[in-house]
């Protein structure tokens, strides 16, 4: 299971350790490497060790031992609920500095039933919304399960939003990350020699290295979202524009936006990656030592998402930079006319296959219509409304890179010349859908309504981001349990599940956080502490990939998968919200750029409403 504090120091300990002594055996073994036998027998060697220093690191504890609630914490007038593994019949809160009882609560407000959770099969439910008082805190149930602290205060998600943004920061590509606005051990010097002609700026992907259009659009949007619904105007964060008179998140946008301009040709058409393609050893690959990147194709998919993503970021940019904004507006211009030419294509290119869905019609259509409402959104040509009906795909499931449905309807209903009655439907399915997530949040143990799949974090945040924080923009009174659903999946992404794992690293004041990400650059840096604050983890996945294994004789580092990491022991029996695990784990831990954008969305409709209600 997971651990608290006290494991990672006893992991550091460990690991120093084993350094020592797995440098010993590689320096004793060095006369018998000319032979194959020799080396199996190293490897052997420094697997028998590796697995015995690891070991050593497992916490045993009983499945569920602690309430389960939020880390971070709630603001005063918020719902207040915890999650408990067995019946109680009373609670209280007390105050972490002094023990003071503040709060004396009752029996569980509801009970449900789960098949989430192994052998747990019921879940009781407390509730303290009525406590106010700003302070930290911690719950304790009549049988003696208790929480971990947390704050009560109107300020409670300001860190944990920074850092989340500044996420893209250390994700810069084709720069230095310096350590005047690292804050940490987390620095790189610039590998702009590495991109190929003419292209700069970008996101690296996940826990590779590589640019993917598919990904980072999808993160653009969510940036571009939340500024549009929340206006933050923060130029402090440490960037290096930080002060320039343009909000920090705009300036943020604006470095996936410079990678869209320069990826496009003179055809007008944009192109789908700037990628590495292989990989040397885990532990060896930091961003400026790689080969040179590679030029993707030019295809209609990536040309339609930059051109929604640039005619959506000219209407936001005009009144900090109207030449930029500009440069936006042509570039989607031409990129149109590009598509136009080939409307009926769905080309995507081959080159690094991530993302790929080359042939595909129904990406084609999606894409070609977040494309239609973007432009529409932009200029108020009519147009550009036919061409979203003919293109037209309706809402029936949550959107993602691939389907861009849902992102287009959200950029037609700020279109002043989209159709009243296309509007009309729209947000009758957007409020279905709505309501379908809080149905879903109802039957889960923690209130998470989420699809269980590869990145089930980010997968919440999508849903409850395109559906209920929308229904609570628009009328927070009427829609107020839509606000309490969007809130809920933020409290089971910061603590309020199985694991009791704040799923994002390093925010202060968390006592069980996620600290070891798939990551090459980190895995080569290794910083102490590992990750840099604000990682969002992948999540449960309900089918861990079965190559996601470790290799405890890998070399310069060993690689503790989601299968056989004797830290985290996992098989098919492991409860669906328990499978994931806090190391390389590159199927349920690593990071995406484009779920690292919708949790961002979710931190600042939470900070919202925190200082609104």
């Amino acid at each position: 299971m997971f651990s608290s504090a006290a494991r990672r120091r006893r992991v550091k300990t460990s690991t120093a350790l084993a350094l020592g002594a797995v440098a010993g055996i590689a320096a004793l073994a060095l006369g018998m490497l000319a032979s194959g036998r020799g080396k199996r027998v190293v490897k052997r060697a420094v697997a028998h060790w590796n697995l015995r220093q690891r070991s050593a690191t497992k916490v045993v504890e009983r499945p569920f031992a602690q309430l389960a609630a939020s880390q971070v914490g709630y603001a005063p007038s918020m719902a207040k609920q915890f999650s408990s593994a067995r019946a109680f019949g009373r609670f209280q809160v007390k105050g972490v500095r002094d023990g003071a009882v503040v709060f004396d609560g009752g029996a569980p407000v509801r009970t449900v039933n789960t098949d989430l959770l192994g052998p747990i099969r019921t879940v009781w439910i407390g509730d303290f919304s009525a406590l106010r008082t700003p302070g930290r805190y911690t719950i304790v149930a009549d049988g003696g399960d208790a929480s971990f602290p947390f704050e009560i205060g109107p300020d409670v998600f300001d860190r944990p939003l920074r850092a989340v943004q500044r996420w893209f920061y250390y994700q810069r590509a084709f720069t230095a990350v310096d350590a005047a606005h690292a804050e940490g051990p987390w620095v790189h010097p610039s590998d702009a020699d590495k991109a190929p002609p003419g292209v700069r700026m970008g996101w690296h992907d996940a826990g590779d290295l590589s640019i993917y259009s598919a990904s980072l659009n999808t993160a653009l949007f969510w940036l571009l979202e939340t500024y549009s619904d929340f206006r933050p105007a923060a130029d402090d964060t440490n960037l290096p524009e930080s002060g320039n008179g343009v909000p920090d998140l705009l300036d943020e946008a604006r470095w996936g936006l410079e990678w869209l301009l320069s990826v496009q040709d003179a055809s007008g058409g944009f192109r789908n990656t700037t990628c590495q393609d292989q990989y040397r050893s885990y532990g060896t690959n930091t961003p400026n030592n790689v080969p040179p990147y590679k030029h993707g194709e030019v295809g209609t998919l990536a040309t339609a998402r930059a051109v929604g993503n640039l005619a959506y970021a000219s209407t936001l940019f005009h009144a900090y930079d109207p030449a930029f904004a500009d440069r936006c507006l042509q570039a989607a211009q031409n990129g149109y006319r590009y598509l136009k030419r080939g409307w009926s294509e769905n080309s995507d290119g081959r080159t690094c296959p991530a993302y790929q869905a080359d042939g595909n019609m129904e990406v084609g259509r999606h894409a070609r219509m977040f494309a239609a409402a973007g432009m529409l959104l932009a200029t108020g040509e009519a147009r550009f409304r036919d061409d979203f009906e003919e293109s037209f795909i309706d809402l029936q499931y949550d959107p993602s890179y691939h389907h861009l449905n849902g992102f287009a309807a959200q950029l037609y209903l700020r279109a002043p010349a989209g159709n009243p009655a296309r509007k009309r439907d729209l947000r009758d399915r957007l409020r279905a859908l709505a309501a379908s997530s809080r149905a879903d949040g109802e039957k889960h143990p923690f209130g998470w309504a989420t699809r269980y799949h590869w990145g089930s974090i980010g997968a919440a945040f999508t849903r409850s981001g395109s559906y209920n924080v929308k229904a609570c923009l628009d009328d927070p009174f009427t829609n107020a349990a839509d606000c309490d659903q969007a809130l809920a999946n933020v409290h089971y992404a910061l603590g309020r599940n199985l694991l009791q794992l704040c799923y994002v690293s390093g925010l202060r004041g968390t006592t069980r956080s996620r600290s070891w990400a798939f990551h090459h650059w980190l895995a080569a840096l290794r910083a102490r502490p590992h990750d840099f604050p604000g990682m969002v983890a992948g999540g449960p996945n309900p089918a861990p990939d079965p190559n996601d294994g470790s290799k405890p004789d890998g070399w310069p580092v060993p690689v503790w998968g989601y299968w056989g990491d004797p830290a985290f022991p996992r098989d098919g029996s492991t409860p669906l919200d328990g499978r994931y695990t806090d190391n390389d784990s590159w199927s349920t831990n690593e990071v995406s750029v484009d779920w690292q954008g919708a949790a961002l969305y979710s931190l600042y409709f939470a900070q919202w409403a925190a200082r609104r209600r």
